[in-house]
């Protein structure tokens, strides 16, 4: 069975095709700190690390819609300390991640239906954010 490279995948669950990488290109792998001596001199220590260990992957789109199902899924899987996963992104290119607790919820989602029961096929629109490992 020949897997589809538009899917995303996290770990077994398919995750919305229409979720982007919205923060793809605010990473570096290259940190640097600077600071003046007391002689005005400006030191600048500069380092690259191998690897993408730390780089935040964060997915969203209005667009992208999951099944009530499909949230719980996540949320269970989001309480889980240090859980790691294999997300796959569209094209086929995979990460090993964890989800990101360091500044908020890893997972944001909004009642696509504005009711006050919603059934498990019931939609949401859905932000998840990943670090990296």
């Amino acid at each position: 069975m020949a897997v589809s490279t538009n899917n995303i995948t996290l770990d077994s669950l398919t995750l919305p095709y229409e979720l982007r990488w919205v923060d793809e290109f605010a990473w570096t792998s290259i940190v640097s700190n600077s600071e003046r001596t007391l002689q005005g001199v400006n030191i600048v220590e500069s380092s690259q690390f191998a690897g993408q260990s730390g780089r935040s992957i964060i997915l969203e789109s209005d667009q992208a819609w999951i099944t009530k199902t499909n949230l719980e899924t996540l949320h269970t899987w989001s309480k889980i300390l240090g859980k790691e996963m294999t997300l796959t992104l569209q094209g086929g290119t995979a990460y090993t991640v964890r989800f990101n607790h360091d500044d908020s919820e890893p997972i944001i989602a909004e009642q696509v239906k504005q009711i006050a029961e919603l059934a498990a096929t019931d939609e949401y629109i859905l932000t998840l954010k990943f670090l990296v490992v």
